[in-house]
């Protein structure tokens, strides 16, 4: 990789719009699905970021942990233990779902653990209403130590509220 070029790898618990946010960013139209392991391997792409900088993107399977309990979830976990791997990422993007946040954070607080780079994009914003959710982002920024993206891509890609 060049200088300007940095690796970022999604990752999450299955069906929380890993794809959709990998699609949104690198323009991409991958298959998304509402079932476990419809990505069951890297999907990669590229996209161009400010300041001249540019993001090879991986799109991960979906995991509930660091703790392998299929394939699908090993190949997270072998990406992420072996900084040797061409493919390790410079920052993780952990993509959320709003309804499922708190079971989320188990996986957010392992990559945290491994001293990797974490944004927290909390995805489907758009059913916060809905739902009668409300978010402090900057209180949960400063809890967790990380920055964090609210987004919904099925609104419309790259949506994302302040």
């Amino acid at each position: 990789m060049s200088d300007n070029t940095i690796k970022v790898a999604l990752i999450g618990n299955p069906n929380t719009g890993k794809t959709s946010v990998f699609n949104a960013l690198t323009g991409l139209n991958q298959q998304v699905g509402n079932y476990p392991g419809i990505t069951v391997e890297r999907k990669q792409g590229n996209c161009q970021l400010p300041l001249g900088f540019k993001a090879t993107v991986l799109d991960l399977p979906g995991t509930y942990s660091l703790n392998a309990s299929s394939v699908d979830e090993n190949v997270v976990i072998e990406l992420l233990m072996n900084r040797n791997d061409k493919d390790f990422p410079d920052v993780v993007v952990l993509v959320t779902d709003v309804e499922n946040l708190k079971r989320n954070l188990l996986l957010f607080t392992q990559i945290k653990d491994l001293e990797i780079p974490v944004i927290l994009c909390i995805n489907m914003i758009d059913r916060m209403q809905l739902k009668g959710i409300t978010l402090d982002i900057p209180f949960l920024e400063k809890e967790l130590k990380t920055r964090i993206a609210a987004v919904s891509t099925r609104k419309k890609p790259g949506y994302c509220e302040p």
